[in-house]
């Protein structure tokens, strides 16, 4: 089966969906810079690599964030959950009070380590001169998310954000793209949604009825028929 066109994806819209981490803003950078600082505070003596700890982290080999946006477990118990196998892997043992010093320590560090893509104004620009409504829809709670919204000035940037908190649960349960479509004011086969995760923010998607992109950032191809970018700029000069 041949991949659709962006250009099919797009036709007839009225509205966009954004997924947030690593599609908008550099997760993985911000992750690893403060989750570097972090490691450093818990293990200060540690001749373990801090930066590769921080690397593990955001990897989350147990898939501690999964469980996390399917509901099984709390977000306090999902951190605390892929910092004991960081320590674990280094073999390392978790001091008293290392869940709460790894975490006043990544805040600040996190916040100050955003970065928005380059990419991103372009497209937020076209779809206000197209009139499209844009929702951001992410696995992340929403607590972080308004931090990181914040620390980039765009917290009203968005016409609806929906978190792990809005439903309970995220991406890739149906009800969540549906609730954003509802909250955004738009039918699903009107609606396209943008991210850099195949599974979550496009075959999610599609599976009940939205459009789906795939940014494809590092450039990994796909043997599943979905339309690919590479960058935002491509959606963005078609919505121009």
């Amino acid at each position: 089966m041949s991949e659709p066109t962006l250009a099919s994806a797009l036709s007839g819209i009225r509205a966009l969906v954004l997924d947030v981490d690593d599609t908008i803003v550099d997760t993985r950078g911000a992750t690893v810079a403060a989750g570097t600082v972090a490691a450093a505070t818990v293990w200060p003596a540690s001749d373990a690599d801090h930066v590769a700890m921080a690397e593990r982290y955001y990897e989350d080999p147990e898939r501690w964030f999964p469980r996390y946006a399917s509901g099984e477990v709390a977000f306090e118990a999902m951190r605390a959950g892929r910092l004991d196998e960081v320590a674990r892997a280094f073999d390392l043992t978790v001091p008293d009070g290392a869940h709460e010093a790894y975490e006043l320590a990544y805040a600040p560090a996190f916040r100050q380590a955003q970065r928005l893509f380059d990419d991103v104004p372009p497209l937020l620009d076209a779809a206000h001169r197209a009139g499209l409504p844009v929702a951001l829809l992410t696995n992340s709670a929403a607590e972080p998310t308004r931090l990181k919204l914040e620390a980039l000035d765009l917290l009203d940037a968005f016409a609806v954000v929906v978190t792990t908190d809005t439903l309970g649960f995220g991406k890739p349960d149906p009800r969540v793209y549906l609730e954003t479509c509802r909250l955004v004011g738009a039918e699903p086969g009107e609606t396209v949604c943008i991210g850099d995760s195949l599974e979550w923010d496009v075959l999610g998607a599609t599976a009940v009825g939205l459009r789906g992109v795939w940014l494809d950032r590092a450039r990994l191809g796909t043997s599943h028929p979905v339309a690919r970018v590479t960058r935002l700029d491509e959606v963005a000069a078609l919505l121009g």
